[in-house]
């Protein structure tokens, strides 16, 4: 086969629908995310990152290397970006095949939704990652798509799943998301047939498969690289939880899933007005459709209802293997779900068509659908620029503290001899996210993007051609314990800056 005849085999699997999925989700990710795109913006984690081969295998990430390795190991965004825009827009093809999407207003929607939602912000706060992470979502949507679709899919599947896992393990959440709701929608159209059984036992042997396939990995390529899992948010902490742990997860489940849509209690009224409206919107279409079933209705509202039920715990599911998680907002693209729910609905009850069967407020129900997800695509598209208007000033607040230290540090005696730095202390609110809209969003930060003495040296690294060595954590408190430093003025009072031996201290506050 030459590469004019595999490209025009590529071309011919290309239905005007997933064309328009496809150039509909690219094209509105680089509207709304041209901004980050652009401009070079950096977290306390991209300090670090300004080169790095990804090698996460003691984070349990033993396939990131290959999808970060694509675009190169460089923090440079606009390219990153592209493919990141790439790979969101093959997924919102999978999801035209895998729901059997046909209208284009409902497709751009969906295309909307997909890379609009502020997990996608929050991954592009981690732009020297980013494009692995979208990897690892294709991954898992192609993972249930092929197993769907094909008899021995589920082989292909629990590859996919597995490089999806090793790429970033909470896209799992985005899989079994996806299965929820395709099974809905056959249940809804009454599809169960003798073929059901059968796929979804492929998709139970793509699960476990991919799931065996990627422990063994991290495992044997643990082994082969001499890492061991690091007790970082809880990955060394994995386990198959009791009976009392089971119940706690159970319970943090439910509450991150009810805190997404309606936390805080004390801000972000539009994010849960929009929610409500998203919530009962879609209460009412499954009722309707339930009151369409025919005359498997109980079987079908019971096994609709367990799949419904079970969203929370799928969205939030990594509680149920290591206690010690804690989500951030890139963890949570199976949550986009939710909000393509009502479009799917939609569909399926032929809400825009009036030669279908009617009933009372089809018209209204029609026009409440649109607008309910129009409204929650439109907010996301807001918070995601709100996160990066908050990026870009956190770093320009950040740079030029640094440049002020910088000038103070070259004008120090014994800064020549200098080979390390201790910074002691860190400013009022340095961990706090003080936007003043929900949800709240990973890598963005209100004031300064750096905290302790190795983001100091890394950035006045990269960014001031000064190198020096970080104080650790131990070497720090330490430290403190000392007359002089006790004595020293907190920045930026003169003072604040002095070397001693081979070290330069700055005291940022009296607190560790």
């Amino acid at each position: 086969m030459y590469p004019a005849d595999a490209i025009n085999k590529i071309r011919s699997t290309f239905t005007t629908e997933r064309k328009f999925a496809f150039f509909s989700a690219f094209g509105i990710g680089l509207l709304v995310h041209f901004y980050r795109l652009t401009n070079h913006l950096l977290t306390w984690d991209s300090v670090y990152n300004f080169y790095d081969p990804q090698n996460k295998i003691a984070h349990g990430r033993c396939f990131l290397t290959l999808g970060c390795g694509i675009s190169s190991y460089y923090d440079i965004q606009w390219i990153i970006g592209l493919f990141s825009l790439l790979w969101l827009s093959l997924t919102c093809v999978c999801l035209t095949v895998i729901f059997e999407i046909k209208r284009k207003g409902l497709i751009f929607l969906t295309s909307v939704i997909t890379v609009a939602f502020p997990s996608v912000a929050g991954t592009f706060g981690y732009m020297y990652t980013a494009d692995g992470y979208f990897l690892a979502q294709l991954s898992a949507a192609l993972a249930v798509l092929i197993t769907i679709k094909y008899r021995k899919g589920w082989i292909g599947g629990l590859f996919l799943l597995a490089f999806s896992y090793g790429s970033y393990q909470a896209y799992v959440s985005y899989a079994v998301m996806l299965i929820l709701t395709w099974l809905i929608l056959q249940i809804i159209q009454e599809n169960i047939s003798s073929a059901l059984p059968s796929q979804l036992l492929r998709l139970l042997l793509m699960g476990i498969g991919g799931t065996v396939f990627y422990f063994i990995s991290v495992k044997a390529l643990g082994l082969i690289q001499h890492e061991t899992l690091a007790d970082y948010n809880g990955i060394s902490a994995m386990s198959i939880p009791g009976p009392a742990a089971f119940i706690v997860a159970a319970q943090n489940c439910l509450i991150d899933f009810a805190y997404f849509f309606f936390g805080p209690l004390d801000k972000g009224y539009l994010f849960k007005c929009i929610n409500t409206v998203t919530f009962a919107t879609l209460i009412i279409l499954v009722l309707i459709a339930w009151r369409q079933m025919g005359i498997r209705r109980f079987k079908g509202i019971l096994l609709s209802l367990l799949c419904f039920v079970a969203m929370p715990f799928a969205c939030f599911m990594i509680y149920f293997v290591s206690p010690d998680v804690r989500y951030y907002m890139l963890m949570e693209a199976g949550v986009s779900i939710i909000y393509l729910l009502p479009l799917l609905l939609y569909q399926e009850l032929h809400l825009y068509d009036d030669s279908e069967p009617n009933f009372a407020g089809k018209r209204i129900m029609s026009w409440l659908t649109i607008l309910a997800v129009v409204a929650s695509a439109f907010y996301f598209i807001l918070v995601d620029n709100i996160s990066y208007l908050y990026m870009t000033t956190s770093n320009s607040k950040t740079f030029q503290l640094l440049s002020r230290m910088a000038a103070v540090m070259e004008q120090t005696d014994g800064y020549e001899h200098a080979k390390r730095l201790a910074v002691i202390g860190h400013f009022d609110g340095y961990d706090d996210i003080n936007i003043n809209l929900p949800p709240a969003m990973a890598g963005v930060r209100d004031g300064y993007i750096i905290s302790e003495s190795a983001h100091y040296t890394a950035m006045f690294d990269t960014y001031y051609g000064i190198a020096l060595e970080p104080y650790s954590r131990n070497e720090i408190t330490s430290l403190q314990k000392e007359a002089y430093v006790s004595a020293m003025p907190c920045w930026p009072q003169k003072g604040s800056v002095t070397v001693q031996n081979d070290t330069l201290i700055i005291k940022v506050s009296d607190i560790q």
